[in-house]
């Protein structure tokens, strides 16, 4: 075997990482064919949209339940019931008949989501903190290889004409063998425990309150600043290339992909730079230069400069999340999966947020006053990068 000779930690370190690949893959893997389902169930532009919200939804609804699962059954447990749970989900959405059981399918797709982000987030704190070093980044890097892999093969089987329902059929099959045979090092219940606490302060007790730890709601607002612009340049990059900057649309999707680029290699280079750096120093440039980048691409006046400032952007913005995630799990007399759930929950509220936000606004002003606004909040990330100092 493949891990044969590696000690219990490095098992683990590969487990975890096969999940986040995981994840990334069965994600890419639904929104690859989302075009086909579309035109499959007749759904406007508007009605598209309102099923698209079901999935955040689902992850909201996740963020209050994953916790006291995670208690009771520990964060890998409930990982690999999540990853088959997700695979089932996705094949769901195949079988979708209406807008509406689009919708409800989605959800149920966003709950497994959030929930096995819980989790494999939490096995990574706990990995790291094991390790003594910065691994968190690469693990996520990891997790955008899977999203590449996935939309890659969702690519080819929409190019070779395979219905959505046999390829999400096959996709959940593969990925959950591979989940299966490479998640058994996941670490134990010990990975949930709250860090240098004798009690488990999510559950045991009276119930915890999200303002007692200033520190989860400080890097909430990271993480939601991130999230929001991770959700701009994802969603009006392209629209910004060709309406601004007059690309084709067959240019304009690059805008998109720089991103992606940018975060990869920003996440596997990410370790040794907080290493060499610490997080908190990171987190402060990190947030600088995402900024930089978001100006470069709306004010460089051309394509190829709108190009390299959202790879820019993408580069800065690659470790922000990651760092978030590593101090929330982080929190003296918090386990884990708690502080995640409630920093995730701001995450995501500010990706859902994100898009309406940057339409409305470029409605009244224009597109390129519109992105200033992810541009400024990341801005606010800076001094706020003091709360990665020492963990």
């Amino acid at each position: 075997m493949v891990t044969r000779g590696l000690t219990p930690l490095q098992r683990a370190r590969i487990s975890t990482a096969t999940v986040f690949f995981v994840f990334g893959a069965l994600l890419a893997t639904w929104v690859s064919r989302i075009p086909v389902i579309q035109s499959k169930l007749h759904l406007s532009n508007a009605q598209l949209g309102i099923a698209l919200l079901g999935a955040p939804v689902g992850q909201l609804l996740a963020m209050g339940v994953t916790p006291r699962v995670v208690h009771r059954w520990s964060s890998a447990t409930t990982a690999r019931w999540a990853i088959l749970a997700t695979g089932g989900c996705t094949i769901l959405l195949g079988l979708a008949g209406s807008l509406t059981t689009l919708t409800l399918f989605l959800v149920l797709l966003g709950f497994t989501l959030g929930t096995l982000d819980i989790c494999m987030n939490t096995q990574a704190v706990a990995v790291e903190r094991r390790y003594r070093r910065p691994v968190m980044s690469s693990l996520h890097g990891v997790y955008s290889v899977g999203v590449l892999v996935g939309a890659a093969f969702g690519a080819a089987a929409a190019g070779l004409g395979v219905v959505p329902v046999a390829h999400f059929a096959v996709a959940a099959g593969v990925l959950g063998l591979v989940a299966v045979i490479g998640a058994r090092d996941l670490l134990g219940a010990s990975a949930d425990v709250a860090v240098d606490a004798t009690t488990d302060s999510s559950t045991g007790g009276r119930k915890p309150r999200l303002r007692e730890h200033p520190t989860l709601i400080a890097v909430g607002v990271v993480a939601f600043c991130s999230l929001f612009a991770e959700g701009a340049g994802d969603n009006w990059s392209g629209v910004f290339l060709h309406q601004v900057e007059h690309a084709s649309y067959g240019l304009a999707p690059l805008g998109t992909a720089m991103i992606g680029v940018g975060m990869a290699i920003g996440r596997f280079a990410g370790d040794g730079v907080i290493a060499r750096w610490g997080r908190a120093k990171t987190l402060f440039w990190a947030s600088l230069v995402a900024s930089g980048g978001i100006v470069l691409a709306v004010a460089g006046g051309s394509v190829p400069a709108a190009l390299a400032g959202y790879a820019v952007f993408g580069l800065g913005v690659a470790t922000i999340v990651p760092i978030s995630f590593t101090v929330a799990g982080n929190v003296s007399g918090v386990a884990p999966a708690w502080g995640l759930s409630r920093v995730s929950t701001m995450a995501y509220v500010g990706q859902l947020a994100s898009p309406a936000i940057i339409g409305l606004v470029a409605h009244a002003t224009g597109l390129s006053w519109a992105l200033a606004i992810p541009a400024m909040l990341l801005v606010v990330v800076a001094p706020l990068s003091r709360v990665a100092r020492g963990r």
